[in-house]
């Protein structure tokens, strides 16, 4: 689980806010595609390997890692604006992902950098 901020937290995952899921979040320049979607099939794998699914791809470290969380940060940005969550954002003392890992792209992170939040 990863927490950013302090109680009460705003859970951004599926089992929380939808509209803080990447599973649910779908911006536009995405076409339909779900942010979890988009950012796994683009990783790109040691032995060439992109374009899988999300079970597939979820959980392992893509060569083009730096590319991805990138890409995930911006589709989030475009996602708050598209939906006027900013304030939402800036309304919750504290944010968590209970499925997110330490040193792992995680909404709850990505969301607390867009909210404008103190490191972690």
């Amino acid at each position: 689980m990863v927490k950013r901020g302090k109680p009460p937290f705003l859970e951004c995952s599926s089992i929380g806010d939808k509209n803080f899921s990447a599973f649910y979040a779908r911006p536009h320049s995405l076409n339909g595609a779900s942010i979890e979607e988009a950012y796994q099939a683009m990783k790109i794998f040691a032995n060439g390997q992109t374009g899988l699914s999300w079970r597939e791809a979820k959980g392992k470290k893509a060569e083009n890692q730096v590319e991805c969380a990138t890409a995930y940060e911006q589709w989030w940005r475009e996602w708050v604006d598209q939906m006027q969550l900013m304030q939402v954002l800036r309304n919750a003392p504290g944010l968590s992902d209970r499925f997110g890992q330490e040193g792992h792209v995680c909404q709850a992170d990505v969301l607390w950098k867009i909210r404008g939040g103190n490191s972690f």
